[in-house]
């Protein structure tokens, strides 16, 4: 047998052995990470999307300049409308996101559980 088909072979399979013992490993720290980070950056699009900040800013601004008591009042009514709304969808998207990392934080152990009942079924 050629020696450095037999290296290359046992360096492939410890490889893939330190792998499989890792990922656990990975899987709660950098992969956590990357995780939360891409959850704060879809949080951070979101507000941006929905432009939060810039409603929240011009709350009490008059609407089309018009400065009389009805018109700020109807600007303040029509904002808060817009506001609660848009509100609504940034909360939708902040639990759809909490739920996906919740899914991420609870993936490996489910699959571990399904497979050892699985095994138990088998045997």
């Amino acid at each position: 047998m050629n020696n450095s088909w037999f290296l290359g072979l046992k360096l492939f399979v410890i490889d893939i052995i330190l792998d499989f013992f890792y990922w656990p490993i990975w899987w709660y720290t950098t992969g956590l990470k990357n995780s939360l980070l891409f959850c704060g950056r879809q949080i951070k699009e979101a507000w941006r999307a929905l432009a939060l900040g810039i409603w929240l800013y011009n709350m009490f601004t008059p609407m089309y300049g018009d400065r009389s008591i009805l018109g700020r009042a109807i600007s303040f009514v029509v904002r808060l409308v817009v506001l609660a709304w848009r509100l609504v969808w940034m909360l939708l998207w902040l639990a759809i996101i909490i739920g996906l990392l919740i899914i991420w934080l609870v993936a490996p152990i489910f699959t571990v559980w399904i497979i050892m009942e699985h095994i138990e079924i088998l045997f």
